[in-house]
């Protein structure tokens, strides 16, 4: 990958499931940059393994910008096919492969975990979904890790879960709402879908998460 963490950055963009879409992929980038945000993560899914027509343009895309990415169920399947028929593809499919074999199931640094859906690495983690409309895949997570913040995709829902003294509570992240990270509490955000519009940025310094709607 081209792109490091720098733990060090006030803001880190979050895009997640633009399913193969460059144009999504980039709109996403371009805010991202916009609003400062020095680490850029892709919380898998970047690739669609029906939609197939832009992949060089996706992987160009994350190469050029340093954004980093953690394996999602599609990117998976794309890297699946592609390893099934290596005897057979070409110089440029060969190096696709190689650069989906290097992405990680999750990435962790300090106590933030970023994953495509459960923070786990195995392959259950990025097909299980953690939002199922109730809080108990999500007070499952918070009493199996200790994380202080997870932010994944998968669901294509933008919203959050709060644990706080054993309590865990379902909400809705509001477009252009500062959801404060408190000290004594932890979180899931679910970034919701690049493809659909939309993206998150984290300010570590000042201490939020804001949901992102894409012009």
């Amino acid at each position: 990958m081209n792109g490091n963490f720098t733990s060090n950055i006030e803001c880190t963009g979050l895009i997640a499931d633009t399913h193969g879409r460059a144009e999504s992929l980039s709109m996403a980038i371009r805010e991202l940059v916009r609003r400062k945000a020095g680490n850029l993560f892709h919380l898998g899914d970047f690739l669609d393994s029906v939609y197939t027509e832009e992949i060089d343009e996706v992987v160009q895309l994350i190469q050029d910008h340093g954004v980093l990415p953690v394996m999602g169920n599609n990117d998976y399947q794309v890297m699946k096919a592609l390893f099934e028929s290596e005897p057979q593809c070409c110089a440029k499919q060969n190096g696709l492969l190689g650069f989906l074999k290097k992405i990680p199931l999750r990435s962790v640094t300090g106590s933030i975990c970023f994953a495509h859906s459960l923070p786990f690495g195995d392959l259950r983690s990025f097909y299980e979904p953690i939002d199922t409309g109730t809080t108990s895949k999500a007070s499952e997570i918070f009493n199996n890790t200790q994380h202080k913040i997870l932010f994944c995709g998968h669901s294509h829902e933008s919203v959050f879960f709060r644990y706080d003294s054993g309590t865990v509570t379902r909400e809705r992240a509001a477009p252009g709402q500062h959801i404060e990270i408190l000290g004594h509490q932890r979180y899931i955000f679910i970034v919701g879908s690049a493809e659909k519009g939309e993206c998150g940025l984290y300010n570590s310094r000042q201490g939020y998460y804001e949901r992102i709607m894409l012009a």
